[in-house]
Formats: structure tokens, C-alpha cells, sequence
């Protein structure tokens, strides 16, 4: 994933979409990548960074600010300064594990080139129900969806049956 977020993000500073730098830029979405029980953020939550208007100032330059949902299903957006948040990473792509428990409207679901064991019907699965509206499959290796989907996870975790 983390070439995958680079590749785009190099398409969008050749076309001037966002600035040569990896600083924080209006438009730069993050994912939480640790829990922060100080700002109400947890492990998985997106949020993208906004030019909020500088209410003290206003001849001033606007001020970026990050937008969260809020979580409680108020459907309120919880606005944090980017210099406040220490675990997040920028996300344009996210692998399928770190989008369990999210919903988007709509999802492309890349899979390898080459067979992978970790590719399995379950994983499969959860990438497609990530998609609320619209789901988009890429496959650039012929053959890598159906041996997935006949591929079941096999857990082994060394503990016996006592009897």
C-alpha cells in the first residue's frame, strides 16, 4: 500500500493537485494509525484536512484543520489541528485489514499479480462489503480472483483438543 500511496500521490503533484511537499496540504487524507483517547480518535479513523476560515483574523490565510466524523452517529465532524495528531498516515489506498469496520461508497478492491496465501475468499469478501454504493475490481493477473476465492483461511494456532 505504501507504493500505492506514493504512486498517487506523484500523479497528483505532476498535475498540480497537491504541492511537492509531504507536509500537511487541504485535501491530504489520513488514516489513525494508533489510538488517541485525548482527541477521541481511534485506531482506522479517516478524516480529511480542510482549510478552516481564521476566525480571530480574517484578512489572514485560512488555517488547515482536519475533519473527522464524530462517531457517535450524530453526524456532527470533529475538527483537529494537525500539529495535535502524532499516529496518522496518508491515505489515498488502504490494504483490505485496515479497512475492516469502514464503509465507503465506493471501494476498488486491487489484487496482485501473482497468487498470495494471504489472498482468501474472507478477505475477498471484506474488501467487497467495504463498498456501500459501488465496488470496482482490479485484476491485472488472469486466474488471481477465482484461486482466491477458492482459498479458505487456515488457522493453526497450536493449541490442542483435550479430552
Amino acid at each position: 500500500m505504501e507504493g500505492l500511496n506514493q504512486r498517487i500521490a506523484s500523479a497528483l503533484k505532476r498535475h498540480k493537485l497537491i504541492p511537492f511537499d509531504y507536509g500537511w496540504y487541504i485535501g491530504r487524507p489520513v488514516l489513525v494509525t494508533r489510538n488517541d483517547y485525548g482527541l477521541g480518535l481511534m485506531n482506522g479513523d479517516i478524516g480529511i484536512t480542510l482549510a478552516m476560515p481564521n476566525a480571530r483574523e480574517p484578512d489572514k490565510p485560512w488555517l488547515p484543520r482536519v475533519a473527522f466524523p464524530a462517531g457517535d452517529g450524530s453526524g456532527r465532524i470533529k475538527w483537529v489541528l494537525p500539529s495535535r495528531l502524532q499516529a496518522v498516515e496518508t491515505v489515498f489506498a488502504m490494504t483490505v485489514h485496515k479497512s475492516q469496520g469502514s464503509e465507503f461508497t465506493h471501494t476498488a478492491l486491487v489484487l496482485p499479480d501473482a497468487p498470495n496465501p494471504i489472498l482468501t475468499r474472507e478477505l475477498i469478501y471484506t474488501g467487497i462489503t467495504r463498498a456501500r454504493d459501488w465496488f470496482t475490481l482490479v485484476e491485472s493477473g488472469r486466474g488471481i480472483l477465482d484461486e482466491a476465492v477458492l482459498r479458505e483461511v487456515t488457522r493453526v494456532s497450536g493449541l490442542g483438543v483435550i479430552e
